[in-house]
This record gives structure tokens, sequence and C-alpha cells, in this order.
């Protein structure tokens, strides 16, 4: 099975999907990727910091 590339889209697609309160796994079946793949590309590629977890536990957007 050929990998998917993980392009800046999809990774915006992680971001709102865990923003949502969606679980890394959750997250994976979705888009079609590893649930390891999801979890390094959103550690990498912008964790969401104090003021993002802030939100995303109150459900602000």
């Amino acid at each position: 099975m050929p990998r998917r590339k993980v392009t800046p889209e999809i990774i915006g697609e992680m971001k709102r999907l865990r923003m949502e309160g969606l679980s890394y796994g959750k997250i994976a079946i979705q888009l079609g990727l590893s649930t390891m793949t999801v979890y390094n590309h959103l550690q990498k590629k912008g964790r969401l910091g104090f003021i993002g977890k802030l939100k995303r536990k109150l459900s602000l957007r």
C-alpha cells in the first residue's frame, strides 16, 4: 500500500479536528493515516499551546 503524502492542507485538517476534540485515532481513521502519523505531525507542526488547549477545553472557537 503506497504512503499518503501529508500535505499542509491535511495538517490543517488534523489541527481543526483536534480542536474539535477528536482523538488522534479518530482523526487518523477519518484521514486514512496511522495514529502515529497524526500524533507526530500535530506535535511537530503546531502544538496547541496554552491558549489553544484552554479554548478546546472550554469549547471556544
